[in-house]
């Protein structure tokens, strides 16, 4: 578990702050999550027969937050931070002003601030820019409950 802890998690979880889950990325994430931790806790041995591990066995075992949840925990915190440089700042600037033009036909691709937008409203914080500004009320109210949230594993 402290490998993969603190090789293998951080290696997956690089960036990810500035990353859109679209439905494909969020299985393939917890699929590889599944398989390492199958890896690591191997299989059980019931009335003679080996079997692997079910998916609720493995995440009872680990007792951590899912990759997903992490993701998305790290996404608020990175919002949350940009929300508190000041609004001249080039990244504040490209994060939540509006690019302009026309976006391409079909359905549109989900954008960063859509999908941590759709987070904010899962987790019911009302006015989350003046949430935001207050370092610690953020990390309490957004980020670690972004951790412990299973709603949002289904969003």
């Amino acid at each position: 578990m402290r490998l993969y802890k603190t090789l293998i998690l951080p290696v997956l979880l690089y960036a990810s702050e500035t990353w859109t889950l679209n439905v494909d990325i969020q299985r393939a994430m917890e699929t590889f999550e599944r398989k390492v931790l199958r890896t690591i806790f191997g299989p059980v041995q019931e009335q003679g027969y080996w079997r692997t591990r079910y998916n609720f066995e493995l995440y009872r075992l680990y007792k951590e937050p899912q990759v997903t949840q992490i993701i998305r925990s790290n996404r608020l915190r990175w919002r949350g931070h940009v929300w508190r440089t000041p609004e001249n700042n080039p990244t504040r600037l490209h994060t939540f002003k509006n690019p302009g033009g026309a976006r391409a036909g079909g359905r549109p691709s989900t954008r960063w601030l859509d999908d941590t937008e759709n987070d904010i409203k899962i987790l019911k914080i009302k006015n989350w820019q003046r949430v935001a500004l207050d370092r610690l009320s953020w990390k309490k109210r957004a980020v670690e409950a972004a951790e412990t949230c299973n709603r949002l594993l289904r969003s």
